[in-house]
């Protein structure tokens, strides 16, 4: 749990809104301790912390954007003028408001980017250790100490870790599913847990999520070259076609400046 004054400060104000908070801000909490987990960030923030963050950034912000806006030199009158005033206080709420689950969430997307970018490998490695004739608790810890550093290698390790402290195997497969909030590993997950409930080989199950694995990884690679033209548009547009315009037309518009001077 971390622990600083300031956090802990956060955390003290997240806990008196939550005390005051009716059940739809309560599921908001705990929707948001999801997110942080995802995110890896549960050694650094929890969900009444950032809570606390977020309320006190939604007061602190307008004060702040006021205070510059006052001493701009008259830069900035027209926010602080009739019903744009109120408006732009709104907007400042809110975006202090929402800034700090914004971090969360960008992080949780870039680590969830890598769980899915290291799983199928992963998945085809367990799979050939499974049907070479270890059993799964052994291939996954085979698997595991082959794994360079990341987030996926972080996950199991601790799913080993619930399964050391007593939890079921099917158990510690959900809070896998759950902690990485990852559609791909979601599908392995439930795809263990009724091969486990029904008392199936997982060697076929593995073996078919691997391939679907490869698939999807396939796909989302046509998909982002599909892409990759329309995200070139915007920088064709701001910097490249400027510069021809300029080598194109400038000389046409200095001759017709000197004809016009003459």
């Amino acid at each position: 749990m971390p622990s600083s004054p300031i956090m802990d400060l956060f955390g003290d104000i997240g806990k008196r809104v939550d005390a005051a908070s009716s059940r739809a801000l309560k599921d908001y909490i705990e929707n948001t301790g999801v997110k942080i987990v995802a995110a890896g960030l549960e050694d650094k923030v929890n969900a009444y912390q950032l809570l606390g963050m977020q309320v006190v950034f939604a007061f602190a912000l307008p004060f702040l954007a006021l205070f510059i806006m006052l001493n701009s030199g008259g830069m900035f009158d027209f926010l602080l003028e009739g019903p744009v005033q109120i408006l732009t206080y709104i907007l400042l709420i809110a975006f202090g408001f929402y800034f700090p689950l914004q971090y969360v969430h960008d992080n949780m997307k870039k680590r969830q980017k890598r769980l899915t970018l290291a799983l199928p490998d992963t998945m085809d490695l367990l799979t050939l250790s499974v049907e070479a004739g270890l059993d799964f608790m052994t291939a996954m810890r085979k698997v595991v100490t082959k794994m360079p550093d990341g987030p996926l290698r972080d996950e199991m390790q601790y799913f080993f870790k619930q399964v050391e402290v007593g939890r079921t195997r099917r158990d510690a497969l959900r809070e896998l599913a759950k902690r990485t909030q990852l559609v791909d590993l979601s599908n392995v997950c439930s795809s263990l847990i009724q091969a486990d409930r029904l008392g199936t080989s997982v060697g076929p199950v593995l073996r078919v999520q691997s391939d679907m694995l490869r698939i999807r990884r396939g796909q989302r690679a046509e998909k982002a070259a599909m892409e990759a033209p329309v995200k070139m548009l915007a920088p064709l547009l701001l910097c490249i076609f400027p510069a021809v315009f300029i080598v194109i037309f400038a000389p046409l518009f200095i001759q017709m400046f000197q004809d016009l001077t003459r």
